[in-house]
C-alpha cells in the first residue's frame, strides 16, 4: 500500500509540472518588474505549456495573433457598450468566430480567456489597455515556450514502454474473457467490450506519446542509443495495435456455429492461451509446442475454405464463416508474435543481455 503511495506521488512529480510551476515563476516575475498585472501572462503560461517543445513553438505561432485579436476584440467591445453583459458576450463570440475564420483553432482559448478575462479593467485609453493586455498575454505564451524548450526535456521511450507493458496485460486478460465467452457460445459481455474500448484507448494514448518523441526530435538531440530504444519500443507498439486490430473482429462475432464443434472449440482455446503466454514471455519466444498448435490451426483454416468454397464467395453477407474469423485472427496474432519475437533478438543482439 505504502508503495502505491509513493508510486502516485513520484507520478504526480512530474517534468510538466515542474516546467509550469517555473513558467508561471518567470511570467510573474517578469510582470512585477515592469510593473504590469501578472494575471494573464500566469493563465496564459498555464494553458499554452504544451507536451512538447515542437508543439508549443508551433501552436505559440498561431496563439500570439490570436491573442491580439482577442485584446482588439475586447477593447472595441467595451468602447461601444461599456462594462455589461453584452460585452462579454460579443468579444467572446466574435473571437472565436474570427479565430476559426483564420484557421487560428489552436489560439482560441487563449484568445478567449484574453477577452473576457480584460474587460473588467479596461478603462479610458483604450489602445493603452489593448497594449497592456496583449503585451502581459505574450510574456506568458513566449515563457512557456522558452522554458518548455529550454529545461527538462521529455523522455517519451519510457512511458511508451510502460504503455506496451500495459497494453499487453490487457491484451491477455481481454483474450482470456472473450474466448471463455466464444466456446461457450456466448456474445460478448458488456464488461468484456468495456475492456476491450479501455484496451483501445492506451494503444492510442501510446501512439500519441510516439507521435509527441517523434516532434521533439526536430528541437532536440538524443543519443543513438536512446533513439534505437525508442525505435524498439515504438515497433512493439505497432505489432500491439496490429493485434488489438484483429481482436477487434472477435467482437463482431455473437457466437460460433453449430458446425465449429467441441473438438475445434477446444483447439482454439489452447491456441489462445498459447499466445497468452508468449505474449507474456520477457522474449515473446516462440516454442515448438506453439508452432504445432498454430499448424494444426493452419490446417483448419485451409480445409475449411477448400471443403467450403462458397463461404468465401462474393455474396452481400457471410463471406467468410465465424470459424474461418476465429482462426483467422489467431493465425495472425501468431504472426505478430514472432515479429516481436524477431524484434526482440535484434535488439539484444545489438545492445546485449541489457536489452
Amino acid at each position: 500500500m505504502l508503495e502505491k503511495i509513493r508510486q502516485k506521488q513520484f507520478k504526480f512529480i512530474g517534468a510538466r509540472l515542474i516546467k509550469t510551476g517555473i513558467a508561471v515563476y518567470v511570467a510573474a516575475l517578469i510582470c512585477y518588474f515592469f510593473n504590469l498585472p501578472a494575471a494573464f501572462a500566469v493563465i496564459t503560461a498555464i494553458v499554452t505549456l504544451e507536451p512538447t517543445a515542437a508543439a508549443s513553438i508551433r501552436k505559440g505561432i498561431k496563439r500570439f495573433p490570436a491573442t491580439l485579436i482577442g485584446a482588439a476584440l475586447a477593447v472595441t467591445a467595451v468602447s461601444i457598450f461599456g462594462h455589461n453583459a453584452a460585452s462579454y458576450a460579443i468579444a467572446a463570440v466574435f473571437t472565436i468566430y474570427a479565430c476559426n475564420l483564420l484557421h487560428l483553432e489552436v489560439g482560441t482559448l487563449v484568445a478567449t480567456l484574453t477577452a473576457v478575462a480584460m474587460i473588467p479593467g479596461t478603462e479610458g485609453t483604450y489602445f493603452l489597455s489593448f497594449v497592456e493586455r496583449a503585451g502581459t498575454t505574450t510574456i506568458g505564451l513566449t515563457v512557456s515556450a522558452l522554458v518548455n524548450f529550454s529545461i527538462l526535456h521529455p523522455r517519451f521511450s519510457e512511458l511508451i514502454a510502460d504503455k506496451n507493458e500495459k497494453i499487453m496485460r490487457e491484451i491477455t486478460e481481454v483474450l482470456e474473457k472473450r474466448t471463455r465467452e466464444l466456446c461457450e457460445d456466448k456474445p460478448a459481455a458488456k464488461s468484456t467490450r468495456q475492456r476491450f474500448q479501455q484496451l483501445q484507448k492506451e494503444v492510442n494514448r501510446a501512439e500519441d506519446l510516439a507521435y509527441y518523441q517523434r516532434e521533439e526530435w526536430k528541437y532536440h538531440r538524443y543519443s543513438a542509443k536512446y533513439i534505437d530504444f525508442f525505435t524498439y519500443e515504438n515497433r512493439r507498439l505497432e505489432a500491439l495495435e496490429r493485434m488489438v486490430y484483429h481482436i477487434n473482429s472477435l467482437f463482431v462475432l455473437k457466437e460460433v456455429e453449430d458446425s465449429f464443434h467441441e473438438g475445434e472449440k477446444e483447439l482454439c482455446s489452447r491456441a489462445f492461451q498459447s499466445i497468452i503466454t508468449v505474449l507474456q514471455h520477457p522474449e515473446h519466444a516462440v516454442s515448438t509446442q506453439h508452432h504445432d498448435l498454430i499448424s494444426e490451426v493452419d490446417h483448419h483454416f485451409w480445409h475449411i475454405q477448400e471443403t467450403h468454397p462458397d463461404m468465401i464467395s462474393y455474396r452481400y453477407h457471410h463471406q467468410f464463416s465465424k470459424e474461418i474469423i476465429v482462426y483467422y485472427v489467431i493465425l495472425s496474432l501468431h504472426d505478430r508474435l514472432e515479429d516481436m519475437e524477431k524484434l526482440y533478438e535484434r535488439h539484444k543482439k545489438k545492445h546485449g543481455s541489457s536489452a
